[in-house]
């Protein structure tokens, strides 16, 4: 340590910043050995307590190097005569190494401009997008409920002609809502003569959903919410639901 230049105090500090970097290795490839060996991905909650291992790891690297900048940058390393430069050519090459490597070097940039955003200039430019972004998406909202929500056909439909839209219907799209009107006259009708066969009139129970919900929950009443796929006529609650009349208090048990 003496070709270093080194005192005692200085050795320490060198000596506790590879010790946070070992650390930060280490937690490094347990997430990654983590994440490999699970499938599907680590519970959520492993995930996090994991970046926050890797969170404070990172601090303390970062505290140290900046507390220990002066040293490390008079600090030169070299070889002592004695190392096997041939033999460890790939190590010695990796120590002695002045310029990050290339994939290093994308992941150090990215980081940069990661940093900047965290500045008063970055959330100002940031929000900038924002506004900008929320102003085209209401401006997009008012002029598709303006334009294009009461249209069956979109904008491209309409262009290339509704006539070469394929839609599976014998009827356009468009006298779809002027025949609804004949549709519900057409079922009235349909449930007058249901009601009314043979010059006698029949009897209709209670709707189908009444008796869904009776077997569900034991009761006649629905909630609002729930539709009836009958339009015309209705029976809701007890209507058309046959209750047999209560038992005489004089009749006899068998």
């Amino acid at each position: 340590m003496a070709t270093l230049g080194l005192d005692e105090d200085e050795l320490k500090s060198v000596e506790h910043t590879v010790a946070r970097l070992a650390q930060l290795s280490s937690s490094i490839q347990s997430l990654k050995m983590d994440i490999i060996k699970s499938n599907p991905l680590p519970h959520p909650s492993s995930l996090q307590a994991s970046a926050q291992i890797l969170q404070r790891n990172l601090q303390s690297v970062l505290e140290s190097l900046n507390d220990n900048s002066e040293l490390f940058t008079r600090m030169v390393i070299h070889p002592s005569t004695n190392y096997p430069g041939r033999a460890q050519e790939n190590i010695l090459t990796q120590l002695l190494r002045k310029k990050l490597e290339p994939d290093v070097e994308e992941f150090v940039a990215e980081g940069r401009e990661t940093a900047k955003l965290a500045t008063p200039e970055g959330v100002a430019e940031l929000q900038a997008i924002w506004d900008e972004l929320r102003e085209w998406t209401q401006g997009r909202i008012a002029a598709y409920v303006r334009d294009e929500a009461g249209d069956v056909y979109t904008r491209e439909e309409r262009e290339m002609g509704v006539e070469n839209v394929r839609t599976g219907l014998r009827k356009g799209l468009d006298d779809e809502s002027d025949e609804e009107d004949d549709e519900d006259e057409a079922d009235e009708d349909e449930d007058g003569e249901d009601e009314e066969r043979g010059g006698r009139a029949l009897a209709r129970g209670p709707e189908l959903e009444t008796l869904l919900w009776f077997g569900a929950r034991g009761d006649f009443e629905l909630p609002r919410n729930v539709e009836f796929e009958r339009k015309v006529g209705v029976k809701k609650g007890l209507e058309g639901v046959n209750i047999p009349p209560e038992r005489m208090d004089g009749v006899l048990s068998g």
